[in-house]
C-alpha cells in the first residue's frame, strides 16, 4: 500500500490556477462537448480522466503544486518533514485531486497494487473553511473516507489478513502526547508512529492548546498515560510520563521513551 500526496493550496490560489489550466486544456481538440463543459466548471477534474489522449494533454498541463503560495508551500514542506521523520513512505502525485471543492492544502489517497487498476482504498484531505461555510466558527479540520470491503480485498490479496488481525488488539489510545514546545512536534510525531507500529494506541493533541487544557482532555477521555513535552523537557531531551490512574509522574529520556512506554503498556495488559 502506498500513500499518494499533494497540496492543492487555497481557494484563492486555485482561482488563478484554474484560469490558467482552463485556457491550456481548451486549446486542445481532444475533449468532447461534455468534457469541455465540465472543464469550464472545474478544470482540475480533468486530471481524473483516464483516456490516453486526455492524459497526454493533462500531463503537459501546469500543475497546482507548482503554483502554491509561499505559505502553502511551507505548510506542505512541514507535512513532508513530519512524514519523513515518522518513516512513512509516500509518493508526490501532482495529478491527485479530490471531488469536493472545500478542500484546502493537503489531499491524499491510499492505493494498493494488489487491487489492480482500481487501486484506491480511501482518501481525503484538509479543509479549513468548511465549518465556517455551514455556520460554525472558523475551525481547521481533516476528513477522509474509505471502503471496508476495499481494505479487506487488499489485505486478502497481499496475504496480510492474519497479520492485521494479530495486531488489532481492541485497545483505545493508551498514550496522549501533550506538546507545548513547537520544536518537539516532529520528534513527538515520530514517537506516536513508533508506538502504533508496536500495536499500541497513541495520539497527539493537534490544537496547540495549553498544557492545562490538554490535561483536562486526557482526564475526560480516560487515557492511562500522558506524555508531556514542554520547553523545559525538550531542553533536557526528555519527556514527563504521567500515570493518570496512580497520579504519579517521572521524567524519561527521549532516547529511552519508546522502550519505556511499550514496557508500561504491555506490563498492564490483561
Amino acid at each position: 500500500m502506498r500513500l499518494h500526496l499533494t497540496s492543492i493550496g487555497t481557494p484563492e490560489s486555485r482561482q488563478d490556477y484554474a484560469r490558467e489550466l482552463r485556457e491550456h486544456l481548451l486549446r486542445s481538440d481532444v475533449f468532447d462537448a461534455e468534457q469541455r463543459s465540465r472543464i469550464e466548471q472545474n478544470p482540475m477534474r480533468a486530471f481524473d480522466w483516464d483516456n490516453p489522449e486526455v492524459r497526454a494533454v493533462t500531463e503537459a498541463a501546469p500543475k497546482m503544486l507548482d503554483r502554491l503560495s509561499t505559505e502553502d508551500r511551507q505548510h506542505f514542506e512541514e507535512v513532508r518533514r513530519l512524514l519523513d521523520g515518522a518513516g512513512i513512505d509516500y509518493d508526490i502525485d501532482p495529478r491527485l485531486v479530490r471531488g469536493l471543492d472545500y478542500y484546502t492544502r493537503t489531499v491524499f489517497e491510499f492505493r494498493s497494487d494488489a487491487l489492480g487498476a482500481q487501486s484506491g482504498i480511501g482518501g481525503g484531505g484538509r479543509y479549513d473553511r468548511l465549518i465556517e461555510q455551514i455556520g460554525g466558527d472558523p475551525t481547521p479540520g481533516v476528513g477522509w473516507a474509505t471502503g471496508l470491503e476495499r481494505i479487506a480485498q487488499a489485505m486478502e490479496a497481499s496475504g496480510s489478513a492474519a497479520a492485521g488481525a494479530t495486531r488489532a488488539n481492541g485497545i483505545g489510545p493508551r498514550f496522549l502526547f501533550a506538546v507545548t514546545e513547537p520544536a518537539a512536534r516532529e520528534r513527538v510525531f515520530r514517537a506516536v508512529s513508533e508506538l502504533r507500529e508496536e500495536g499500541l494506541g497513541a495520539t497527539i493533541d493537534l490544537g496547540e492548546r495549553s498544557l492545562k487544557s490538554q490535561m483536562k482532555h486526557a482526564s475526560r477521555t480516560g487515557v492511562p498515560w500522558v506524555v508531556i513535552v514542554g520547553p523545559e523537557e525538550w531542553s533536557r531531551e526528555a519527556a514527563v510520563v504521567r500515570d493518570m490512574t496512580a497520579h504519579r509522574q517521572e521524567e524519561v529520556a527521549l532516547s529511552a521513551l519508546r522502550r519505556e512506554l511499550v514496557r508500561r503498556a504491555r506490563g498492564t495488559r490483561t
